[in-house]
């Protein structure tokens, strides 16, 4: 089965956020530059100017759209915020990179779209594909069990990684709490989510927290407990 076929197919799934992947509705001509896209070598970055440019436009904004409200403007990865980042700080997350030849014809995907932060994207997963279990089989693409890490549309984050966040004027605290799942750990690794991880949070756990850390810190420090981290 090729992934073109898999593409006519359709395969069901289940959608654990909101807005749901099917909710957004392109126009004609917005499918008629999709299809056109599709048909050369780079389908997400071909620029053929006039009207379908101006539909491919509108095509990725209701992309950007639907993926930055089922996120919390949050990237799908780390979970920092982007409101209000704009294109210098988000980018449309494809999960099989558009760039390989095996992925370029999921490039406008819901599925395989999501949104993420240049550090992730670009600094981290980049056009790897090794968190695939099985990349040789298109039916298991749209599958939660074959990625190690946390899927933008198959999996609920919180599921596997809770975070605990607070600042307060000079004070800041961020903590990534792993539920225990391999998917959990896996993505911690992959991103280095440890280097987001402020410091002054080892203070709080071990006991020399100051008073002015307030109920965000110790909220940060329970779950923590919770998960004996």
């Amino acid at each position: 089965m090729t992934i073109t076929k898999l593409m006519v197919m359709r395969v069901p799934m289940a959608d654990p956020y909101l807005p749901a992947l099917d909710s957004v509705v392109f126009t004609n001509a917005e499918k008629d530059a999709i299809a056109a896209a599709l048909a050369t070598d780079k389908p997400w970055d071909w620029k053929p100017g006039g009207e379908v440019e101006e539909a491919l436009k509108s095509v990725k904004k209701k992309i950007l759209d639907l993926h930055m409200a089922r996120h919390g403007d949050r990237c799908c990865f780390c979970r920092k915020n982007m409101k209000g980042g704009g294109p210098f700080v988000i980018d449309r997350e494809h999960v099989l990179p558009k760039s390989l030849p095996d992925y370029k014809v999921l490039a406008y995907e819901m599925w395989n779209l999501g949104i993420s932060c240049k550090r992730c994207n670009m600094g981290y997963k980049k056009r790897k594909v090794d968190f695939v279990v099985d990349a040789a089989n298109p039916a298991a693409l749209q599958s939660s069990a074959n990625y190690r890490l946390i899927h933008p549309n198959y999996d609920l984050y919180k599921d596997h990684i809770r975070i605990s966040s607070t600042q307060d004027d000079d004070t800041t605290i961020v903590k990534y709490t792993r539920t225990g799942s391999e998917k959990g750990q896996y993505t911690y690794d992959y991103f280095n989510l440890r280097e987001l991880e402020v410091g002054s949070f080892d203070e709080a756990q071990g006991g020399t927290m100051s008073e002015g850390l307030g109920q965000g810190a110790l909220q940060a420090r329970l779950l923590a407990a919770e998960y004996d981290q």
